[in-house]
């Protein structure tokens, strides 16, 4: 292959590099400009709906919270009291 051929084939894979990646990045800017374009539009509609879902999961916490605070409570005191006695004897019988 003679160089002039070789510099022709060069630049024809160079400008099909640049036209491939203006293809694959054409999405990337198309996409967004498409999502704020048209996200007043989907967020009108949802709105009521979360503050509905907003209001049920505080509601499911604090059902949570005293359910833990009655049921669970009193089992995590036990468990750490015996397990802070277990530390204080294993701590006497050691210095001794």
């Amino acid at each position: 292959m003679d160089p002039q051929t070789l510099a022709t084939i060069r630049n024809l894979a160079l400008i099909l590099l640049i036209a491939e990646a203006f293809v694959l990045a054409l999405p990337l800017v198309i996409i967004p400009f498409y999502i704020l374009r048209y996200m007043p539009r989907v967020k009108d509609p949802i709105r009521p709906n979360l503050r509905i879902v907003r209001q049920r999961t505080e509601q499911v916490e604090r059902v949570t919270k005293a359910v833990m605070g009655t049921v669970a409570l009193p089992f995590l005191w036990a468990a750490a009291t015996s397990a802070a006695l277990k530390r204080g004897l294993l701590y006497l019988v050691r210095r001794r």
